[in-house]
């Protein structure tokens, strides 16, 4: 098995601004009636963005490709076609499947108005997935138990949100599950198994495994993979200097880049390994918060929403912005690298 080695990176201790590659930036028309919370997924169709912001309530923003306010999905409540909260959501080809897990159920609204929907109550829990697959097929990962100290991890459906085939798992690489675990690039979508650090690719009906970031001596033991009680994992976190948890991975033939955490789960970094060189980035100005912290990895390229007053004069020339609505979000789209 290949492996990318980040075992002894370099620190980059100052500016980030000549490592952000921008590929484009959209200002976003959301009307003054809406008060955009923080986005917590992005999505692309191929002439759609899906944002799911946590405003006081949840719901999904819809845009065109060019920013173009297009309509939401607002429908909270305890009723029929209803959510108390949204935990994430999967685009299929004629509709967008919202999970709420305080009622253990998923709605498949119709994408192109939400009128219509169909609701699957389900007794499993899930923590997220990822859509796009031919015949409607999903990818998910689920913290429901079993027996013998093992989840039913990850699981394959081919559309039938009641026929779901899993892969148990250990709990530890479960519990460490995050949205950013899973990442696309067009085509291809992979998983990195928190904790072993495992780059999996993601078919419709199993996990590929293809590479891992080799940590070397920061590696974490492997036998948080068998914990499920957070005390027992942060009882082994305390004990050494561990690098543990990618997401947000980017793969493309230049460039590996993923954040991770540092020796706790306060401590936030950005690798990057370019021309057989790895680095290491602090998260320590508003600028790195702003760029370093992606949204999510889509169509190969970083994501992020600037919400109004989160960026300032810097951000808007590190865009290269000449006119900007300092009231309207801004949807950037980038790499990081040299």
């Amino acid at each position: 098995m290949s492996k990318f080695d980040f075992s002894d990176p370099e620190l980059i201790p100052e500016g980030i601004k000549e490592w952000i590659q921008v590929k484009s930036n959209i200002q976003l028309s959301l009307p003054d009636s809406i008060i955009m919370g923080k986005v917590l997924q992005v999505e692309f169709s191929d002439s759609e963005i899906f944002l799911l912001e946590s405003g006081m309530n949840a719901s999904i923003l819809v845009f065109g490709r060019d920013g173009t306010f297009k309509r939401r999905l607002f429908k909270s409540g305890n009723g029929p076609g209803e959510y108390a909260q949204i935990d994430f959501f999967l685009l299929r080809e004629s509709s967008i499947l919202i999970y709420d897990r305080s009622q253990q159920k998923f709605i498949d609204y119709q994408k192109k108005d939400f009128s219509s929907f169909e609701e699957s109550k389900t007794m499993d829990y899930f923590m997220g997935g990822i859509g796009g697959f031919v015949g409607d097929g999903l990818f998910l990962v689920s913290d429901s138990e079993m027996q013998e100290n093992l989840y039913k991890g990850y699981g394959f459906s081919n559309g039938d949100i009641s026929q779901i085939d899993y892969s148990v798992e250990n709990p530890g690489y479960i519990e460490a599950f995050l949205p950013q675990s899973i990442s696309e690039n067009g085509a291809e979508k992979w998983l990195v198994q928190s904790f072993s650090e495992k780059v999996f690719r993601i078919t419709l009906d199993s996990l590929m495994l293809i590479r891992q970031i080799d940590f070397g001596s920061k590696k974490i033991p492997d036998e948080v993979a068998s914990l499920s009680d957070a005390y027992e994992l942060y009882e082994v976190i305390d004990q050494g200097a561990y690098y543990f948890a990618v997401h947000n991975l980017i793969w493309r033939e230049d460039l590996v880049g993923f954040n991770f955490f540092n020796e706790t789960i306060d401590n936030l970094n950005f690798g990057l390994i370019q021309n057989g060189k790895a680095y290491r980035f602090s998260i320590d100005s508003d600028l790195k918060e702003l760029f370093l912290k992606p949204i999510a990895v889509r169509k190969g390229l970083f994501h992020t929403v600037l919400l109004p007053g989160e960026y300032d004069e810097e951000a808007i020339e590190l865009l290269n912005l000449t006119e900007v609505d300092d009231e309207k979000p801004i949807l950037v789209s980038y790499t990081i690298g040299q």
